[in-house]
């Protein structure tokens, strides 16, 4: 029963960060609506306001200012409850130490290989379910991401990856390693993490994503390195995707270039990993 309950403890942040999400919508809202009033004057009708209300709601912009206001909140929130509740429990990382030199170089790999293997994956689960992915790129319109304002890129490439990770890998992965082994630990912060995206396709590689960004928490000792790969990973996507991905329907270039995304992972991986490992020797002899 214990066991359980700790494992039903890993659904509180998930449900308090959708909360969260709701509750940083309301008070923006309601100062868009003093915001038209105040410009159109008591004049306006009922029905006037409420579709002007509802144009901009649904603007992407507004969905901008939204994700910034969530973000910034869940962090201060999710980083007291980190630290008082999990922080504890993990290795401490100065900063240094997580920009050591080959550790950046390979979740730098890492991200760029990650983002291969994502397009190939999005475009298979795209042409068994031709539907999913449409619903996919309404909501990507809609977020503003395919031509993203410097708002939007605030909130996907630094707010958004750092409020994401205090609450999955840093909270709900916790809560996950007292009640289960580190793999199933992972693999749960990793589903719950799919969860959060409230989309099909965007579930599916999020989860494939949790699995890295928990296993780069888990070897890092915290939620710093898991942060800027995810940091890293959102920035390729916006930029450097475009160039990376080869549109080319010949089954060679196809194999090429899912090969070429697979062996970056896999170098990636390596060198983080290798970096983590003399970052820990160096620690260690200056303890001695």
């Amino acid at each position: 029963m214990k066991r359980i309950g700790s494992i039903l403890l890993c659904l509180i942040p998930l449900i308090a960060s959708i909360g969260l999400q709701n509750l940083a919508a309301v008070p923006l809202f309601g100062i868009s609506a003093i915001f038209i009033l105040l410009r159109y004057g008591p004049g306006i009708s009922f029905t006037q306001l409420f579709d002007m209300c509802g144009n901009l709601w649904v603007a992407s912009g507004f969905t901008a200012w939204i994700s910034l206001v969530y973000a910034a909140a869940s962090i201060v929130i999710f980083l007291f409850w980190y630290r008082k509740k999990m922080a504890d429990n993990l290795e401490q990382v100065t900063i240094p130490h997580v920009f050591h030199r080959q550790i950046v170089i390979g979740l730098l790999l890492l991200a760029v290989g990650l983002q291969y293997v994502t397009t190939y994956l999005m475009n298979f689960v795209g042409a068994l379910r031709p539907d999913w992915m449409q619903s996919y790129q309404n909501l990507m319109r809609q977020a503003g991401i395919t031509s993203p304002s410097m708002l939007m890129i605030l909130y996907a490439c630094i707010l958004g990856p750092i409020s994401e990770e205090l609450i999955f890998r840093g909270v709900t992965y916790g809560y996950a390693k007292k009640a289960v082994c580190t793999a199933a630990a992972i693999c749960i912060q990793a589903v719950l993490f799919g969860i959060f995206h409230m989309n099909i396709i965007q579930g599916i590689y999020a989860t494939f994503i949790g699995l890295f960004l928990g296993y780069v928490c888990e070897a890092g000792g915290g939620v710093a390195h898991s942060a800027l790969l995810h940091i890293l990973f959102n920035l390729c996507g916006l930029f450097v995707t475009p160039y990376l991905y080869y549109q080319n329907g010949h089954p060679f270039f196809f194999l090429l270039f899912l090969t070429l995304g697979v062996l970056t992972t896999y170098t990636g991986l390596f060198l983080f990993q290798r970096g983590v490992t003399e970052r820990d020797l160096k620690l260690f002899s200056s303890t001695l």
